[in-house]
């Protein structure tokens, strides 16, 4: 249960006992009973941080999926969520992996996945919910993961210069799940509004057009590289790496792959080794080019 569900929950249990404490309150016995599971509730309720980022996040639509506030198509959630669960799965893992020297290793990709744990009507929607979790860090991630996400969207749909800059700190992988995400918003010439904490992004229609047109024209190739020479070193914050090639003396850097397991990164640090990257070649629209790199993985040098 997520440090979230878990406070919900104590407080709903501190309320009912409350209800029933003051029911009985003529029968000393099973008041004194009820007011000690009150104070073993608040007790708990106080030990939860404050402060901590809720992991939780409302999508609202509007245009044809959607059929006023009665209801929304069931075949659009099921293809929206989709690559909007996968978006998030992939920055928290970029998340967990570049603090791992800090927090230690992840347990998996268990810890990102979302619920429907809601149906917000208005501009009818979703609401998603991390409910279980590791650690307060994982849901902290997993909250920071939903923050950039929603960055993400709102810079695709915004200009063609915020796009690019963007694309500059974005796994390529996440492309395809961007691009799947605004086409089934943009079939249905609806709006998307996104609600989380104290946040909220409104994007119109014509916006999300052109966002979905942005990550539809653009052109990328890609190819994979194998190269001997030094990992110089990985950034705890982004999980971005650093590599020495040996022949041409060039140095690559860009995303670390979430699949990489964090203790085979740690042990070739500043050490000789071969690495198996991604090369991404980005065609923009304004003619701009665009290489980036991803390190798929990572082995000790081979002796001949």
């Amino acid at each position: 249960m997520s440090t979230t569900y878990q406070r919900k929950f104590l407080y709903a249990q501190l309320k009912e006992t409350q209800r029933l404490l003051s029911l009985v309150q003529q029968d000393k016995l099973m008041s004194y009973s009820l007011e000690q599971k009150v104070k073993e509730l608040q007790i708990e309720i106080d030990q939860i941080p404050q402060d901590l980022k809720e992991a939780n996040i409302k999508l609202l639509f509007s245009g044809s999926a959607v059929k006023g506030s009665q209801g929304i198509k069931s075949s659009f959630i099921t293809k929206t969520l989709q690559p909007f669960q996968e978006l998030v799965k992939t920055q928290a893992a970029l998340l967990r992996h570049g603090s791992i020297a800090k927090r230690g290793k992840a347990k998996g990709a268990a810890y990102s996945e979302l619920y429907l744990t809601g149906l917000p009507r208005g501009s009818f929607g979703v609401e998603l919910s991390q409910i279980e979790s590791y650690d307060l860090f994982g849901e902290e991630e997993v909250a920071e993961a939903i923050s950039n996400v929603m960055s993400i969207v709102e810079a695709t749909t915004k200009d063609e210069q915020t796009f690019e800059e963007m694309l500059e700190v974005l796994p390529a992988r996440n492309l395809t799940n961007l691009k799947s995400f605004l086409k089934n918003i943009d079939e249905e010439k609806s709006i998307l509004k996104m609600e989380s904490g104290d946040r909220e992004i409104e994007i119109s229609k014509e916006a999300i057009h052109l966002g979905f047109e942005r990550v539809n024209h653009y052109e990328i190739e890609d190819k994979e590289i194998f190269l001997t020479g030094t990992l110089r070193g990985v950034l705890l914050e982004g999980g971005v790496f650093e590599f020495i090639d040996d022949t041409s003396g060039h140095t690559f850097k860009g995303h670390v792959s979430p699949e990489i397991p964090e203790d085979k990164i740690e042990n070739l640090l500043n050490k000789h080794c071969q690495v198996h990257l991604k090369e991404f070649r980005t065609q923009f629209i304004s003619g701009k080019n665009k290489t980036l790199y991803e390190l798929i993985d990572v082995a000790p040098e081979v002796d001949h």
